[in-house]
């Protein structure tokens, strides 16, 4: 993966919106190293503890599961399709590209409407004939692979926001007449085969399309009056469909005419009844999305809501029938942290390789959480045997991979305690430095300062021993871990706990033994109900720290 090359000095420092109104000079850290640096360091930081074989294992195995469960399986395989398709379009693991066996294995997938193979086919044709922008083609080849791409992307935004088609169909609406003229001709094609299709199954995917146009062109369309008109009949068309039997019309309708066309893929929330109506009538009618959005708003505790484990996991399960690598990863925590179920370390794990050799919902990069959950794994040995050279392999793949942010954070700690070889000290430096730089939102930034603040506090580390900057990463640590209060964002244990430990010892403030012994119990009071195996860890942590407080407090 490419990371970003905006080349600036690091620079940190105390402002007023940091952790104190002081801005003398001598409140702020400066670093040598450009982004640009950190960025080579980091890369070779990972690539220093990749192992070789691991990730083609991975995908043979998943290639292996693919073809076997294909020929034993009567049930619907188009997701198994659509990802060997996926395999031989560019060649991952053990495959060689081979563009004819990966349209053979899309449209084997398309039988069944798989929105995910549409858009693939979408790609080949844009692949074969390139960048229509930078590249001399004849009128005629033009408009017709421009309608190849108009049907293929159509359908599958149709079929919800699984992959990047809506955009992809919006953007080009608004950037070219070609694809302008082309997409309105389709749609009239639509509205023409409405008076001459008595098949009520092919007359519901012909109105979801027709709705999902409207909706797109109405985005596009900068005359409020028209576009109102517009989304009024992409809504009427969604619910002509719906009449009919069409799940992604009933998803259609909860994302477009109830929660709006800003988000990308708005989730269901409880605040809108008719919006949790739809979605849920398309999960009962089989639309796997829905269904995993559902799962992951029940596992969400909200002011109308409880959590409901049990039910997000049946239905994890069922949207697991299209095996993308945000929905094996969920099940993957489930089974994990037992949440719905009882706890399967083993099977936890094999969700967790099966999601690392999966394609991800939107045609993204992954976002490296199943990277970080098998190294998690390895590193403390859940179900297994400790294997430090595993779970690094994991961490590294997640940096390289997926730029994770946790895999940064726990390779980094794993050099900083001396549990690696051939790294010393100024590479965990690096790549906590790489953290506070890449995290914008608190979530794990805190924790980056807090590490570099022991770092720079050990006269362990002679040459880096400054306490001056230690106070500063403690000071930034304690505003991050209470930005992410104010701004509620959801806290873990281990927030709460390095909080606790900032106040038992004055790292960069005055002790305040009462203050951590309460960051302590909130560390074990989130634990009991996140059920996290990572939060239990630092519950565990917490709980003997203030066991002993109180102790020395009585």
């Amino acid at each position: 993966m490419d990371f970003p090359v905006t080349r600036f000095r690091i620079v940190i420092q105390a402002r007023r919106s940091g952790p104190s109104s002081r801005t003398s000079s001598s409140n702020t850290i400066k670093f040598k190293d450009t982004l640009d640096d950190l960025d080579e360091d980091a890369i070779k930081i990972a690539r220093n503890y990749l192992l070789d074989g691991v990730d083609e294992r991975l995908h043979r195995n998943s290639l292996e599961q693919l073809t076997r469960s294909i020929r034993n399986d009567v049930e619907d395989n188009s997701h198994k399709y659509y990802q060997l398709g996926y395999y031989y379009h560019y060649g991952i693991g053990p495959v060689q590209k081979d563009e004819h066996k990966a349209m053979e294995n899309y449209r084997l997938a398309i039988e069944d409407h798989h929105p995910g193979a549409y858009y693939q086919l979408a790609q080949l044709v844009q692949d074969r004939y390139g960048n229509y922008n930078d590249v001399d083609i004849d009128q005629l080849t033009l408009i017709e692979s421009i309608e190849e791409q108009v049907k293929m992307l159509t359908k599958s935004a149709a079929e919800g926001k699984y992959t990047q088609s809506y955009r992809k169909l919006k953007d080009s609406y608004a950037d070219s007449q070609n694809w302008r003229s082309v997409i309105d001709d389709y749609y009239q094609s639509l509205e023409k085969s409405v008076d001459t299709t008595e098949n009520t199954n092919q007359l519901s995917h012909i109105y979801n399309e027709l709705g999902i146009l409207d909706v797109i062109t109405a985005e596009c369309n900068h005359e409020k009056e028209k576009s109102d008109r517009q989304l009024q009949r992409g809504y009427d068309y969604f619910e002509k469909s719906k009449q009919l039997g069409k799940p992604a019309a009933s998803y259609n309708l909860a994302v477009h005419k109830f929660a709006g066309l800003s988000s990308p893929r708005p989730a269901p929330t409880t605040h809108d009844s008719e919006n949790i109506q739809y979605y849920i009538m398309a999960a009962d009618q089989g639309h796997c999305l829905a269904q995993f959005e559902l799962a992951i708003l029940y596992q969400t505790e909200t002011p109308t809501t409880n959590r409901d484990y049990s039910e997000a996991l049946k239905l994890l399960l069922k949207s697991a029938r299209y095996g993308y690598s945000d929905i094996l990863y969920h099940v993957g925590l489930a089974y994990l942290n037992g949440l719905g179920v009882a706890q399967d370390l083993n099977l936890a794990k094999d969700y967790f390789e099966w999601a690392i050799a999966a394609t991800n919902l939107f045609d993204n990069l992954h976002e490296g959480r199943q990277y970080f959950q098998l190294g998690y794994i390895y590193h403390k040995g859940l179900g297994l045997s400790i294997d430090i050279e595993q779970a690094t392999h994991f961490y590294a793949s997640g940096i390289l991979m997926a730029n994770c942010l946790q895999c940064y954070l726990f390779l980094a700690k794993l050099i900083e305690k001396k549990k690696l070889q051939n790294l010393n000290i100024s590479s965990a430096i690096k790549l906590y430095m790489k953290i506070i730089e890449l995290d914008n939102n608190n979530n794990i930034n805190g924790y980056a300062h807090y590490r570099l603040g022991k770092i720079y506090s050990n006269d362990r580390y002679c040459n880096y021993y400054d306490s001056r900057l230690s106070k500063i990463h403690y000071e930034y640590a304690l505003d991050r871990f209470r930005s992410k209060r104010k701004e509620k964002i959801d806290q873990d244990s281990d927030d709460y706990y390095h909080v606790g430990r900032i106040y038992q010892f004055g790292l960069g403030v005055r002790k305040d033994l009462d203050a951590a012994v309460i960051n302590y119990q909130k560390a074990i009071g989130t634990a009991e109900i996140t059920s996290s195996v990572y939060d239990k860890h630092y519950a565990q942590k917490a709980l003997k720290q203030r066991k002993s407080l109180l102790t020395l407090l009585e």
